[in-house]
């Protein structure tokens, strides 16, 4: 019996070991590289216990960069978790980085038509690329409409296109105002033009526009930029801000989205870089950046800021207006991504070397003496509630109507002190639009005004006061005029093909364009100007 006792006292105590101190599985790393001078994984120690997670780094030795996960992992994530559930093969693979690529943009927007500082521009792209070879220079859009020079010359917009490619633009993108001169007519200048443009919102379905590309890479010296084009759409009927009639049988799209498209293309993959060349307007580029992370750069247009900001890590430039200042942008760029960003704004006005031969091409589209011809005096300078008393005044001259108005985003400079010229009016009024009258009750008229999408609008006669956001129409004693009281109402075609449910069939449509009328009031009814303090406004 003591025998069978200590027996089972020792199995007892063999058990009760066992269940303390168990056996624990474990189970070997074996991580490596590839090639072997590339790196080094860490940790580095070969067994783990069973169930363990583990977090593993791949170090990329000096001029190498980690690529991928090879083995019982997998992707590119670094560092990333690995659990310890079985013999594990890991290997990092590296490959040598590449070299740093050194490049310039210059980058300008919304010059409208103002070619004088071409030459300068030429003159400082020429000097950067003695130095370096990888040179962009693009536009941000709006090359139209601003400058009589341009306007109004016999082939409509054919100076500055040509200034520009002289210059050594790579690429622009379709603004809003290109559509300012009709489709044909944007046909032939980009057929003129010795750079692409682009634009990547647009489809037709009868217009007369031959499409643009939406896309285009530019390659310089072996480094290659991919560039996507986008036009605002922030007119009624999703359309960009320009005369419904110059975009009949033409339709837009949203811009963010028209961007979004291109992130699969494989020229967009193949590119070194990427930028979004727009005429979308600061918030849009802003959305452009936080929603597409492939983009790495946005140059764009349409509001005339100045700006170089940073965005989801990635940047925005703006360059102002009316060609006033050019930016450049100095980037580092490697392995796809704007490791170094330098900004600068040059002040065009303040350039003082400039390509002659280039200038006198300049001198030479300038030279047209009937524009410069005094045809008024103006006893000071106006601003734009200011001028636009004057011009509201003159048109109704013209037509005779009770109620002549015009938006004030067609009023496109003010009247300055001085002779005035026909150059002054076309600088003003550069659209070309024409000019009708309709008959209208107060009602009708009210509803427009309280529509929310009309624009805020300069007038001249019947007098029209706000009354807490309400429109009123007043007669000469100061009395509410009549629901039913018909007037006449003269307007510029582009408020009313923007508006047509307000605006349906004209009473009477004339023969010239706005600007031509206003040039005839100051020949044959009124010379001198001056409307000090006036302010007459719908709003």
């Amino acid at each position: 019996m003591r025998y069978f006792s200590i027996f089972f006292a020792l199995i007892f105590l063999v058990s009760c070991s066992d269940d303390e101190n168990p056996v624990v599985q474990q189970y070997i790393l074996t991580t490596g590289v590839t090639p072997e001078d590339g790196g080094s994984v860490s940790p580095s120690k070969e067994n783990y216990v069973s169930g363990e997670v583990l977090e593993l780094l791949a170090e990329p030795a000096n001029g190498y960069e980690f690529i991928s996960w090879e083995g019982d992992l997998s992707g590119n994530e670094n560092p990333v978790e690995i659990t310890m559930d079985s013999e594990k093969k890991v290997t990092a693979v590296f490959e040598k980085s590449a070299a740093a690529e050194s490049i310039v943009i210059y980058t300008i927007n919304d010059p409208h038509g103002k070619i004088n500082n071409f030459a300068r521009i030429k003159a400082i792209i020429d000097a950067e690329k003695e130095n370096e070879s990888q040179v962009f220079f693009v536009s941000g859009g709006d090359i139209f409409s601003g400058n009589p020079i341009v306007d109004y010359h016999p082939e409509k917009g054919s100076p500055i296109v040509d200034l520009m490619g002289k210059a050594g633009m790579d690429v622009s993108v379709i603004g809003n105002h290109e559509f300012d001169y009709g489709q044909k007519i944007l046909n032939n200048r980009m057929e003129q033009a010795s750079f692409p443009f682009l634009l990547a919102n647009i489809s037709k379905e009868n217009g007369e526009l031959n499409l643009p590309d939406g896309q285009i890479t530019v390659e310089k010296d072996g480094f290659k930029i991919a560039f996507i084009g986008v036009v605002e759409t922030g007119s009624p009927g999703h359309k960009p801000s320009t005369h419904p009639k110059k975009i009949t049988g033409l339709e837009f799209s949203e811009g963010v989205d028209a961007v979004g498209a291109y992130k699969h293309s494989q020229e967009v993959q193949d590119a070194d870089l990427v930028v979004a060349l727009t005429h979308y307007g600061q918030y849009g580029d802003r959305q452009i950046l936080l929603k597409h992370d492939f983009i790495d750069l946005v140059v764009g247009g349409h509001n005339h800021a100045v700006y170089s900001e940073r965005v989801a890590g990635r940047y925005m430039v703006q360059s102002g207006s009316d060609l006033e200042y050019l930016t450049k942008l100095s980037l580092e760029v490697r392995n796809g991504e704007i490791t170094n960003y330098e900004y600068e704004l040059i002040n065009l006005d303040e350039v003082h070397v400039l390509d002659e031969a280039l200038q006198e091409e300049i001198t030479a589209y300038n030279n047209i003496p009937e524009l410069f011809v005094e045809i008024g005096t103006s006893l000071q300078n106006h601003n734009s509630a200011e001028t636009g008393c004057f011009y509201t005044d003159a048109l109704r001259t013209i037509t005779g109507a009770d109620l002549v108005f015009q938006n004030y985003g067609g009023i496109r400079a003010g009247l300055d002190y001085g002779k005035i010229t026909p150059f002054d009016i076309y600088t003003i009024d550069p659209f070309g639009n024409g000019l009708d009258t309709f008959k209208m009750t107060v009602a009708e008229l009210k509803a427009f005004f309280h529509s929310g999408s009309a624009p805020s609008l300069a007038y001249s006669g019947i007098e029209m006061v706000n009354r807490n956001g309400s429109i009123d129409l007043l007669d000469s004693s100061g009395k509410s005029l009549p629901d039913d009281k018909i007037l006449t109402v003269g307007l510029n075609d582009y408020i009313s093909n923007v508006y047509p449910q307000y605006f349906e069939t004209p009473e009477k449509t004339f023969e010239k364009t706005t600007a031509e009328y206003i040039i005839d009031y100051l020949k044959e009814y009124q010379s001198v100007i001056d409307y000090k303090n006036c302010e007459r406004s719908s709003r």
